[in-house]
């Protein structure tokens, strides 16, 4: 149940005419994957090594010290405290010699300030390593005091420097320190991927920070962490999982080695969401869980998110106490249905893949077919007692257009991604049929 992955650092080409100007193809560095021509793809593996199983903390300490000999330890507020794996990861880095100063102030949707204060903490006691222990949270809050630490070394930053919503914003750049990511939920994916998601209350913004540099070296996925999330959390979480590899699957920039990330992901969602919900103690739904939640965060790694992760964030941004994966199960079926609607042979066909790997049986490809994959979704957050809208969750309807906005401004390229194209007015429609 435990292992080790040092994952590959080959650049991939596949396809007819991959030879044609490799010259120039290879002198461009670059970690996202480019479609060139019809079946033609470059793919750059996911660039954290991943250390999974019942007691991967132990190894925390050996693996901090390849990188430097202080540390800013990052968690949320409470429950790596109550459940002791603060202690314990204190214990494994200080017994291999090094200095661990403690940041514990980050909370659901992490604002400006929590991060520009952990960066100044960092900072102040000359950190040289970051490691964010906890959950989506925990982990984002953990790259970008990477970003902030890293900068302000040569000039003083805020991370809303380097925010999209800037007319110019700062490039994050290879000055960023070194992440160390250790999952406590399965669902975000936030341990292997180069993204972070923070809130700015004073504009109700709430945009990606993303960078080849914000990548974790190392993740740790100790399950004996991941078995004590309750059932909501592991319901929201899982259902996370499920939006990543949903979005990824159909996104523009798809290809067949996330494509098979992404059908192994849901396979394993609607195998073991359900008893991971019922059972907190099942390691092998944690098992499995938390390996469907591996394989998603490297496929929106490479392929992105889509359209409901862009239209989910500006919810919390104007609500911050609307969780993530509850935006996400209140806005995800309309978005699929959008995209059957309007989508075209590829997008309808796409989505009958996925109501087969859901357990829907489909002889024919049809779009009254692919719409099983809808029903499929319903039916499992009605299990995981997660079935919400928009007005359960008490969003004003003189928002959407607000949000709507938001979507393009803050995560524009996850609109863009989505294989149907989406206007400001298409957006808002979403939002309103999923109240």
């Amino acid at each position: 149940m435990n292992f080790e992955y040092l994952l590959p650092r080959t650049e991939l080409m596949s396809g007819k005419g991959v030879l044609e100007n490799i010259e120039d193809r290879v002198s461009k560095s670059s970690h996202k994957l480019q479609m060139e021509k019809k079946m033609t793809f470059r793919y750059l593996f996911p660039r954290t090594n991943l250390i999974f199983g019942e007691g991967a903390l132990e190894s925390l300490g050996k693996e901090t010290r390849k990188l430097g000999k202080s540390v800013l330890l990052v968690t949320g507020r409470k429950s790596m405290q109550r459940l002791g794996f603060l202690d314990k990861a204190r214990k494994y880095l200080e017994q291999e010699g090094l200095k661990v100063f403690h940041y514990g102030k980050v909370e659901p949707n992490p604002t400006v300030d929590i991060v520009d204060e952990g960066a100044k903490l960092a900072l102040q006691n000359q950190c040289e390593v970051i490691v964010g222990m906890g959950g989506g949270s925990a982990m984002d809050s953990a790259k970008v005091i990477a970003v902030v630490a890293g900068h302000s070394k040569s000039s003083p930053c805020s991370i809303w420097d380097f925010s999209v919503t800037q007319d110019e914003p700062l490039s994050i750049t290879e000055a960023t320190l070194p992440v160390i990511a250790v999952t406590s939920t399965s669902g975000t994916g936030s341990h292997v991927t180069r993204y972070a998601v923070i809130s700015n209350p004073e504009t109700c913004e709430k945009p990606g920070f993303g960078s080849e540099y914000m990548y974790p070296r190392v993740s740790i996925v100790d399950l004996n962490i991941a078995k004590n999330m309750s059932p909501e959390l592991t319901a929201r979480t899982g259902f996370d999982t499920l939006a990543h590899v949903l979005e990824a699957f159909v996104s523009r920039e798809g290809n067949p080695i996330v494509d098979s990330y992404c059908l192994k992901a849901i396979e394993l969602v609607f195998s073991y969401l359900p008893a991971a919900y019922r059972e907190g103690d099942n390691m092998e739904a944690r098992f499995n869980m938390a390996l469907a939640d591996t394989y998603a965060g490297w496929a929106i790694a490479v392929a992105s998110a889509a359209l409901p992760h862009a239209m989910a964030h500006p919810i919390s941004g104007h609500y911050p106490n609307v969780d993530h994966g509850v935006a996400l199960a209140a806005i995800s079926s309309n978005v699929m249905e959008f995209n059957i609607d309007n989508g075209d042979k590829k997008t309808v066909h796409k989505y009958c893949e996925i109501a087969k790997t859901m357990g829907q049986s489909i002889r024919e490809c049809t779009k009254e077919k692919a719409k099983k994959s809808i029903q499929a979704v319903k039916e499992l957050l009605e299990k995981v007692g997660l079935r919400v809208n928009l007005s359960q969750l008490k969003i004003d309807q003189n928002k959407i257009s607000n949000m709507a906005q938001g979507a393009f401004k803050t995560m524009r390229r996850g609109v863009e991604k989505n294989p149907v194209p989406a206007t400001e007015e298409d957006v808002e429609q979403i939002y309103r049929r999923s109240f």
